[in-house]
Protein backbone atom coordinates (compact mmCIF):
# COMPACT_ATOMS: atom_id res chain seq x y z
CA UNK A 1 0.00 0.00 0.00
CA UNK A 2 1.26 3.49 -0.98
CA UNK A 3 1.25 5.71 1.96
CA UNK A 4 -0.79 8.90 1.76
CA UNK A 5 1.40 11.69 3.70
CA UNK A 6 0.26 14.48 5.02
CA UNK A 7 2.87 17.08 5.56
CA UNK A 8 3.18 19.87 7.99
CA UNK A 9 6.10 22.90 7.35
CA UNK A 10 6.80 23.16 3.74
CA UNK A 11 9.34 25.50 4.22
CA UNK A 12 12.71 25.90 3.40
CA UNK A 13 13.99 22.52 4.29
CA UNK A 14 10.30 20.81 4.02
CA UNK A 15 9.66 21.81 0.54
CA UNK A 16 12.00 19.94 -1.37
CA UNK A 17 11.38 16.98 0.90
CA UNK A 18 7.45 17.22 -0.30
CA UNK A 19 9.13 17.61 -4.31
CA UNK A 20 10.95 14.45 -3.73
CA UNK A 21 8.09 12.93 -2.38
CA UNK A 22 5.52 13.84 -5.26
CA UNK A 23 8.41 12.41 -7.66
CA UNK A 24 8.52 9.19 -5.87
CA UNK A 25 4.46 8.40 -6.47
CA UNK A 26 3.45 9.81 -3.37
CA UNK A 27 0.37 11.61 -2.80
CA UNK A 28 0.77 14.73 -0.77
CA UNK A 29 -1.34 17.17 1.41
CA UNK A 30 0.15 20.34 2.37
CA UNK A 31 -0.66 22.14 5.44
CA UNK A 32 1.43 25.89 5.90
CA UNK A 33 2.75 26.12 9.29
CA UNK A 34 3.09 29.68 9.01
CA UNK A 35 1.16 32.55 7.11
CA UNK A 36 2.50 34.07 3.61
CA UNK A 37 4.31 30.53 2.68
CA UNK A 38 3.58 30.37 -1.23
CA UNK A 39 2.53 26.62 -2.17
CA UNK A 40 1.79 27.18 -6.10
CA UNK A 41 4.71 25.76 -6.85
CA UNK A 42 3.89 22.28 -4.83
CA UNK A 43 0.41 22.16 -5.83
CA UNK A 44 1.65 22.71 -9.63
CA UNK A 45 3.69 19.26 -8.70
CA UNK A 46 1.02 17.39 -7.40
CA UNK A 47 0.11 18.10 -3.77
CA UNK A 48 -3.08 19.26 -2.68
CA UNK A 49 -2.95 21.59 -0.12
CA UNK A 50 -5.87 21.91 3.20
CA UNK A 51 -6.10 24.61 5.69
CA UNK A 52 -7.25 22.29 8.79
CA UNK A 53 -4.69 20.00 10.76
CA UNK A 54 -7.95 17.69 11.31
CA UNK A 55 -7.96 17.01 7.54
CA UNK A 56 -4.33 16.71 7.48
CA UNK A 57 -4.75 13.57 10.19
CA UNK A 58 -7.80 12.18 8.85
CA UNK A 59 -7.00 11.72 5.46
CA UNK A 60 -3.32 10.45 5.31
CA UNK A 61 -1.40 7.25 6.99
CA UNK A 62 1.55 9.25 7.62
CA UNK A 63 1.88 12.87 8.89
CA UNK A 64 5.27 14.89 8.65
CA UNK A 65 6.37 17.58 10.47
CA UNK A 66 8.94 19.71 9.47
CA UNK A 67 9.25 22.92 11.69
CA UNK A 68 11.16 24.86 13.76
CA UNK A 69 10.86 23.79 17.15
CA UNK A 70 9.19 21.41 19.62
CA UNK A 71 6.92 24.49 20.20
CA UNK A 72 5.11 24.43 17.22
CA UNK A 73 5.20 20.55 17.05
CA UNK A 74 3.28 20.47 20.56
CA UNK A 75 0.59 23.09 19.08
CA UNK A 76 0.28 21.17 15.98
CA UNK A 77 -0.50 17.33 18.17
CA UNK A 78 -1.50 18.61 20.95
CA UNK A 79 -3.44 21.99 20.53
CA UNK A 80 -7.34 22.39 19.93
CA UNK A 81 -8.11 20.65 16.25
CA UNK A 82 -4.90 19.14 16.24
CA UNK A 83 -3.81 15.95 15.23
CA UNK A 84 -3.98 13.93 18.37
CA UNK A 85 -7.56 13.82 17.83
CA UNK A 86 -7.85 13.54 14.25
CA UNK A 87 -4.99 10.71 12.87
CA UNK A 88 -6.58 7.79 12.95
CA UNK A 89 -5.53 3.88 14.61
CA UNK A 90 -2.52 2.77 12.60
CA UNK A 91 -1.20 5.92 11.47
CA UNK A 92 2.51 7.58 11.68
CA UNK A 93 3.71 10.78 13.16
CA UNK A 94 7.43 11.43 11.38
CA UNK A 95 8.81 14.16 12.80
CA UNK A 96 11.56 15.99 11.01
CA UNK A 97 12.35 18.98 13.20
CA UNK A 98 14.94 18.89 15.71
CA UNK A 99 12.71 18.67 18.68
CA UNK A 100 13.38 18.67 21.85
CA UNK A 101 13.69 14.84 23.62
CA UNK A 102 11.72 14.92 26.57
CA UNK A 103 8.97 16.32 24.29
CA UNK A 104 9.28 13.64 21.56
CA UNK A 105 8.86 11.70 24.61
CA UNK A 106 5.71 12.78 25.80
CA UNK A 107 4.46 13.09 22.74
CA UNK A 108 5.47 9.75 21.67
CA UNK A 109 3.27 8.14 25.08
CA UNK A 110 -0.16 10.51 24.20
CA UNK A 111 -0.09 9.04 20.40
CA UNK A 112 0.71 5.54 21.58
CA UNK A 113 -2.31 5.97 23.88
CA UNK A 114 -4.50 6.60 20.63
CA UNK A 115 -2.52 3.73 18.84
CA UNK A 116 -0.69 5.71 16.55
CA UNK A 117 3.39 5.75 16.30
CA UNK A 118 6.05 8.40 16.21
CA UNK A 119 9.56 8.02 14.75
CA UNK A 120 11.53 11.28 15.72
CA UNK A 121 13.70 11.62 12.42
CA UNK A 122 16.05 15.26 12.09
CA UNK A 123 18.19 15.59 9.01
CA UNK A 124 20.92 17.70 8.18
CA UNK A 125 21.77 19.11 5.44
CA UNK A 126 20.71 22.12 4.06
CA UNK A 127 17.73 22.85 1.47
CA UNK A 128 20.30 22.09 -1.40
CA UNK A 129 20.54 18.43 -0.54
CA UNK A 130 16.54 18.54 0.33
CA UNK A 131 15.86 19.51 -3.48
CA UNK A 132 18.05 16.89 -4.62
CA UNK A 133 16.82 14.17 -2.05
CA UNK A 134 20.38 13.69 -0.60
CA UNK A 135 19.85 14.68 2.83
CA UNK A 136 20.46 12.70 6.18
CA UNK A 137 18.09 11.22 8.36
CA UNK A 138 18.97 9.88 11.99
CA UNK A 139 15.88 8.15 13.39
CA UNK A 140 14.24 7.10 16.45
CA UNK A 141 11.67 4.95 17.33
CA UNK A 142 9.56 1.45 17.06
CA UNK A 143 11.33 -0.99 14.72
CA UNK A 144 8.07 -2.05 12.60
CA UNK A 145 7.68 1.76 12.57
CA UNK A 146 10.62 2.44 10.85
CA UNK A 147 10.73 -0.83 8.98
CA UNK A 148 7.12 0.54 7.73
CA UNK A 149 8.45 3.71 6.82
CA UNK A 150 11.64 3.20 5.45
CA UNK A 151 10.58 3.86 1.79
CA UNK A 152 9.37 7.15 2.62
CA UNK A 153 12.97 7.90 3.98
CA UNK A 154 14.62 6.59 0.89
CA UNK A 155 12.31 8.98 -1.12
CA UNK A 156 13.60 11.75 0.26
CA UNK A 157 17.49 10.93 1.86
CA UNK A 158 20.56 9.82 1.08
CA UNK A 159 21.57 8.46 4.40
CA UNK A 160 19.10 6.97 6.65
CA UNK A 161 20.10 5.70 10.49
CA UNK A 162 17.95 4.14 12.66
CA UNK A 163 19.80 4.98 15.87
CA UNK A 164 17.81 3.58 18.54
CA UNK A 165 13.87 3.71 20.28
CA UNK A 166 12.20 6.59 20.47
CA UNK A 167 13.66 10.26 21.26
CA UNK A 168 17.37 8.94 20.31
CA UNK A 169 16.88 10.57 16.57
CA UNK A 170 16.63 13.75 18.51
CA UNK A 171 19.85 13.19 20.92
CA UNK A 172 21.94 12.28 18.43
CA UNK A 173 21.07 15.24 16.41
CA UNK A 174 21.76 17.72 19.22
CA UNK A 175 25.26 16.43 19.68
CA UNK A 176 25.62 16.55 16.08
CA UNK A 177 24.74 20.29 16.23
CA UNK A 178 26.66 20.64 19.06
CA UNK A 179 29.65 19.63 17.88
CA UNK A 180 29.09 21.78 14.57
CA UNK A 181 28.61 24.91 16.01
CA UNK A 182 31.61 24.27 18.11
CA UNK A 183 33.30 24.00 14.93
CA UNK A 184 32.09 27.35 14.08
CA UNK A 185 32.47 29.09 17.16
CA UNK A 186 36.49 27.81 17.14
CA UNK A 187 36.52 29.31 13.01
CA UNK A 188 35.24 32.50 14.26
CA UNK A 189 37.96 32.84 16.96
CA UNK A 190 40.76 31.17 14.77
CA UNK A 191 40.99 33.15 11.09
CA UNK A 192 40.32 36.83 13.04
CA UNK A 193 43.74 35.96 15.20
CA UNK A 194 44.92 35.05 12.00
CA UNK A 195 44.53 37.56 10.07
CA UNK A 196 45.55 40.14 13.24
CA UNK A 197 48.78 38.05 12.98
CA UNK A 198 49.74 38.78 9.49
CA UNK A 199 49.28 35.03 8.40
CA UNK A 200 48.59 33.92 5.15
CA UNK A 201 44.75 32.20 4.83
CA UNK A 202 45.19 30.18 2.14
CA UNK A 203 48.41 28.52 3.91
CA UNK A 204 46.40 28.14 7.06
CA UNK A 205 43.46 26.65 5.05
CA UNK A 206 46.18 24.34 3.62
CA UNK A 207 47.81 23.39 6.38
CA UNK A 208 44.44 22.95 8.56
CA UNK A 209 43.00 20.55 5.73
CA UNK A 210 45.44 17.86 6.37
CA UNK A 211 46.24 18.03 10.23
CA UNK A 212 44.42 17.20 13.46
CA UNK A 213 42.23 20.92 13.37
CA UNK A 214 40.58 20.20 10.22
CA UNK A 215 36.27 19.94 9.98
CA UNK A 216 33.90 19.97 7.64
CA UNK A 217 33.04 23.05 9.03
CA UNK A 218 36.49 24.09 8.54
CA UNK A 219 36.46 22.96 4.69
CA UNK A 220 32.99 24.49 3.77
CA UNK A 221 33.43 27.74 5.81
CA UNK A 222 36.59 29.42 5.60
CA UNK A 223 36.71 29.67 1.53
CA UNK A 224 33.34 30.85 1.63
CA UNK A 225 34.46 33.80 4.19
CA UNK A 226 37.87 34.31 2.59
CA UNK A 227 35.61 35.01 -1.00
CA UNK A 228 33.06 36.86 1.64
CA UNK A 229 30.05 34.86 0.82
CA UNK A 230 27.81 35.45 4.14
CA UNK A 231 24.87 33.65 2.77
CA UNK A 232 23.04 32.45 5.62
CA UNK A 233 22.46 28.62 5.48
CA UNK A 234 21.40 27.98 9.13
CA UNK A 235 20.00 30.42 11.52
CA UNK A 236 21.16 31.75 14.82
CA UNK A 237 18.05 31.44 16.26
CA UNK A 238 18.01 27.86 15.33
CA UNK A 239 21.41 27.38 16.52
CA UNK A 240 20.54 29.03 19.93
CA UNK A 241 17.21 26.71 20.26
CA UNK A 242 19.19 23.88 19.57
CA UNK A 243 22.26 24.87 21.79
CA UNK A 244 19.56 25.37 24.60
CA UNK A 245 17.89 21.89 24.25
CA UNK A 246 21.13 20.26 24.55
CA UNK A 247 21.82 22.32 27.91
CA UNK A 248 18.82 21.41 29.38
CA UNK A 249 19.17 17.53 27.88
CA UNK A 250 22.41 17.75 30.06
CA UNK A 251 20.99 18.76 33.00
CA UNK A 252 18.09 16.19 32.73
Amino acid sequence: MTERIGFLGPGLMGKGIVKNLLQKGYPVMVYAHREGLKLEDLQQAGATVTKTLAELGTKNTVVCTCVPSSREVEAAVLGEGGLLGSMPPGSVLIDFSTSYPASTRLLYDRLKAKRVALLDAPMTGTPVHANAGELNLMIGGDTPVYDRCLPVFQAVAKNIFHVGPSTHGNVVKLINNFLGQVSNAAVAEALPLAVKAGVNLQALFDVVKVSGGNSRVWEGAVPAICHRNFTVTFELRLAHKDMGYMSNLGRE
